[in-house]
């Protein structure tokens, strides 16, 4: 009986709860709403953003972003720095030894040592341990505008033209800038990697 009694007055209480006549629980105006969403695109809408992904380039090399003016200058269509860096990984890359720069003054130093080619014999294998067929260069890195130019010279000329003609070997003075600069040019526009 006491369980009956209960029960009767636990059901009259929560009925007597949901017969309330506030408005507050009942209208809900005054609460916050979320916002609303624009209706969904269609699934002929539904497009993604690759805008902000760099796309990896179908080919290796900056291609016609890169021009040779003359035969002993390039000429890169970047910044001074871009350039400097994409000049660089192109030396490593053709394998042209950086021996000192000065990047204040754009400036850096290789040399490159005589083509396989050259030294394929036997004598001239062993002419190149005893002499040194190392050239030094020198590459001038300058901003032009929106474009770097990146000349190439013989560092000492002096010094090395007179050991030439000491030596009563042809000077190639001329020839090595322009070999070493066909060389970076192709590089440059053809194979270069990313790092």
């Amino acid at each position: 009986m006491h369980v009956i009694v209960k029960s009767l007055l636990l059901t009259g209480f929560l009925v007597s709860c949901g017969t309330t006549e506030e408005s507050r629980y009942r209208d809900t105006e005054a609460l916050e709403r979320p916002p609303t969403v624009a209706s969904s695109p269609t699934r002929e809408q539904r497009v993604v953003d690759t805008s902000s992904i760099p796309k990896k380039k179908d080919k290796t090399g900056l291609g016609s972003d890169v021009y040779q003016s003359t035969p002993t200058q390039l000429t890169i269509r970047q910044s001074f720095d871009d350039a400097w860096s994409t000049l660089k990984r192109a030396l490593k890359q053709s394998g042209i030894k950086i021996t000192d720069h000065e990047r204040d003054k754009g400036l850096y130093y290789v040399t490159r040592e005589q083509d396989e080619a050259d030294t394929s014999g036997f004598f001239a294998k062993a002419s190149s341990l005893f002499g040194s067929d190392k050239t030094t260069y020198l590459l001038t890195v300058k901003q032009e505008g929106a474009e770097t130019k990146v000349t190439a010279t013989v560092a000492h000329a002096t010094e090395q033209s007179s050991a030439a003609a000491k030596d009563g070997a042809p000077e190639t003075a001329e020839e090595g800038p322009e070999d070493l600069m066909q060389s970076l040019f192709k590089t440059l526009r053809d194979k270069l990697e990313e790092e």
